[in-house]
């Protein structure tokens, strides 16, 4: 299957939750604008800086969008009461990497820069993302950390890909019959990096990151059935043997992309409740 034909497939479809206000935004980025969803979450103060969440959608860098991860936006709004900015980065194999994650670090900045005009609190800034957006989220963590002016307070990362440079033991176990396949991660990958030097680049794999300390507090969420599981684990885990804080949580009786619909899956509903408490805890 070619990737546009991919960017096509319908999954499930579920009802979008009412938000108080949700506008299109862009920051201007090499290619043109980068457009982005911003949701304001249902009894916001009207002249209150919100925390702010910057989410990066899933699919494999390759497919996803913004209308995809729409309802899983509102509903992260109104759970945790930050706005929400949804980024629309452009996707490979038109743009490889490092083109996503450029055009995602510079949203970020975008959105800090920009805090008085949008009205965040830009002290309170969590990155979020799942899948392939997970990796980005966490990437966008080590960018920042390097920036004078710019502070992500929070991570959350949802079935995060954190290491292109090897296939665990999860690849095998789950390599087949859990909507994300090993033959699927292959093929995002094929798409997206130009050669197998990229796979070793942290900003691909930010398990191979050179240094991972002092990055923001973490909530991480891997599957049991899902090929990115151990890589998922291990990150967590060299998070927190860098003295990072880290909260895992992993969902036994679901499968990758899970996360997605809140209102479609009652097993989503509570693991998107839950880490909204946790986000709407760590900056509410």
């Amino acid at each position: 299957m070619e990737p546009i034909e991919a960017r096509n497939l319908d999954l499930i479809e579920q009802e979008c939750p009412e938000v108080k206000g949700v506008v299109e935004i862009g920051a201007d980025g090499p290619f043109g604008p980068i457009p982005m969803y911003d949701y304001t979450p249902i009894g916001a103060p009207e002249n209150k800086a919100l925390p702010a969440i910057i989410f990066y959608h899933g699919g494999g860098w390759v497919i996803g969008s913004r209308d995809g991860h729409d309802s899983l936006c509102r509903y992260l709004s109104n759970a945790t009461g930050c706005r929400v900015f949804s980024v629309g980065y452009r996707l490979a194999p038109e743009f490889k990497f490092p083109v996503p994650i450029d055009e995602s670090f510079t949203a970020l900045k975008f959105i800090s820069d920009n805090s008085e005009e949008l009205n965040i609190d830009k002290s309170k800034i969590v990155v979020a993302g799942d899948s392939a957006g997970g990796n980005i989220a966490a990437v966008m963590s080590l960018m920042a950390r390097e920036e004078k002016d710019l502070n992500v307070s929070y991570q959350l990362l949802i079935y995060p890909a954190t290491d292109a440079s090897k296939e665990r033991a999860s690849y095998e176990e789950n390599g087949k019959g859990f909507l994300l396949e090993k033959e699927g991660m292959r093929w995002f990958y094929k798409h997206y990096l130009t050669n197998d030097k990229d796979r070793k680049d942290w900003r691909v794999s930010p398990i191979l990151a050179p240094d991972l300390s002092n990055l923001p507090p973490s909530y991480v969420i891997t599957v049991a059935a899902d090929p990115l599981r151990d890589e998922g684990r291990d990150y967590v885990e060299a998070l927190r043997e860098a003295g990072n804080e880290v909260e895992h949580i992993e969902y036994d009786d679901v499968i990758h992309a899970f996360f997605s619909w809140p209102l479609a899956m009652n097993c989503a509903k509570k693991a998107a409740d839950a880490a909204g408490k946790a986000v709407k805890k760590a900056v509410g």
